[in-house]
């Protein structure tokens, strides 16, 4: 007979079978013995720490894996579990940082356990990328809370139905409300009908293009009505549809006050500007000679018959308008006022483009710019009223005096003597010649005298004038006749 035995199965070395599955867990692997010496480290654990197995046996594992600052608090613990038998946490994952080889800071998370006599194991994890990642978002989350609750815009979010999810501190601050009670409420509760009717349009409009609204809104505030910049924008889930509409809103009111002040204080300025008599104007003379206009008022069209601009873009249609007589005398006192920073003073004539003469009087007072360029700050007036009544005077002047020498029983040029003229006295009256003494006595001193004398032939006008402090020129009218027995 035949008998069969039964294979024997041999099972396998089960420390050989623990060896191999430690060393392939992507878990590191630490055993340490009960005076804190490290007994065993698997190849995950020289990856997360960068100790080598070989080097790293026989380390304490407060020196090796275990931040200086807490290792004193690390060597304490311990004690207390090998003297207390203090079994908390062991077979729970606790996190705790650590240090890598390279002197890195490490964040870990491992599960310990007892193995008796023996010591103790864990299995680690690396957290740290995850720990930095949670600080970053909780800085994050930081920052934007400060930023939220200390802008000056208010910010606020609502979901599709216009119902409030948050507002910001300026928002309970400016609406007087606190952001708990808002939330669940319309824009409808703060404000009229009417303008929580505009702010709801704008939302829908954001919510149906998914796109961001900028507008301006006015809010009333009492007996003030203020301008906010309103901001729109859709807030969507991660699959891109919109639940809701974040509003930032920043009161602008100030600053379009002050713009508007600012346009009208600007407004007046060119108003007066262009308004004033003449021309207002800078000059500028660089180093080189080179002359130019930065700036003209609107004066330059009657004055020139050119434009601002025209005269801006090139100073030669205003420069070569000055009358030929005058140009020299005009770059003369140009140059002299550049050279001594003297103020400018100039009296001349221009030459318009409809052929007509304008006579003018130009002022300004230069300064030296840090690149050696003169600049003018100035004006042109129009003088050619006053000169054309200053030619009128010359011309009635010239008709009076000829009129004189024709009218004059006496017309003559002589010294300035200490007595009048022989011709003189033998026109008057021997009763009046104490009077053309006095009369001659004040030409002297240089003051234009003027008397009505008797005559032998009748009543006369003496004019005296003096001509510089040599020269006297006499002019005598007959302008009456003596009755009998006495003078007219």
């Amino acid at each position: 007979m035949f008998t069969v035995e039964a294979p024997q199965i041999t099972a396998p070395p089960a420390a050989g079978l623990r060896d191999r599955a430690v060393d392939a867990s992507a878990l590191a692997y630490v055993q340490i013995d009960r005076s804190g010496v490290i007994r065993d480290w698997n190849p995950a654990a020289e990856r997360l720490f960068g100790w080598p197995r070989d080097e790293v046996i026989g380390r304490r594992l407060a020196d090796t894996i275990v931040p200086a600052p807490l290792r004193s608090a690390h060597h304490a613990g311990f004690a207390r579990r090998l003297v207390g038998g203090d079994s908390g946490g062991l077979g729970h994952p606790i996190e705790v940082p650590a240090v890598h080889r390279d002197g890195s800071e490490l964040r870990i998370s491992m599960t310990v356990d007892a193995l008796g006599d023996d010591g103790f194991f864990a299995f680690v994890t690396d957290q740290t990328d995850g720990h930095r990642a949670q600080q970053e978002l909780q800085r994050s989350n930081t920052l934007i809370s400060a930023i939220l609750q200390h802008t000056t815009a208010m910010i606020s979010a609502k979901d599709l139905d216009g119902r409030y999810l948050f507002v910001n501190g300026e928002y309970e601050r400016i609406f007087q409300v606190t952001a708990a009670d808002m939330v669940g409420r319309a824009e409808a509760d703060l404000v009229s009908a009417a303008v929580a009717a505009v702010g709801r349009g704008h939302d829908q409009e954001v919510i149906a293009s998914g796109t961001a609204k900028t507008v301006l809104e006015e809010v009333p505030f009492g007996d003030e009505i203020r301008q906010y910049v309103v901001t729109r924008v859709p807030l969507t889930d991660p699959d891109g549809s919109v639940y809701g509409v974040c509003t930032i809103a920043i009161d602008d009111t100030q600053r379009r006050r002050s713009q508007d002040a600012i346009a009208a204080g600007e407004q007046r300025f060119w108003n007066t500007v262009n308004n004033a008599p003449g021309m207002l104007y800078q000059f500028r003379m660089e180093p080189t000679g080179e002359a130019s206009f930065t700036f003209v008022s609107d004066g330059c069209r009657d004055i020139y018959q050119l434009e601002p601009e025209e005269i801006v873009e090139s100073a030669a249609g205003l420069l070569d308008a000055i009358a030929p007589e005058d140009q020299e005398g005009f770059a003369s006192s140009v140059l002299v006022s550049a050279q001594t920073l003297e103020p400018w003073d100039w009296r001349g004539s221009v030459i318009r483009r409809d052929g007509s003469r304008r006579w003018l009087y130009g002022a300004s007072r230069p300064h030296r710019e840090p690149g050696g360029a003169t600049v003018w700050d100035g004006m042109l007036l129009d003088r050619t009223h006053e000169r054309n009544t200053e030619l009128d005077l010359e011309a009635v002047r010239r008709d009076l005096d000829d009129l004189v020498e024709r009218l004059a029983v006496l017309s003559m040029s002589v010294p300035a003597v200490p007595e009048p003229v022989p011709a003189l006295c033998a026109l008057v009256i021997t009763e009046d010649r104490e009077a053309l003494f006095d009369l001659w006595r004040a030409a002297l001193r240089g003051e234009r005298a003027d008397a009505i004398l008797a005559g032998h032939d009748g009543r006369l006008m003496v004019r005296l004038r003096p001509r510089g402090r040599d020269e006297i020129v006499v002019s005598c009218f007959r302008i009456g006749r003596p009755a009998l027995g006495g003078l007219a």
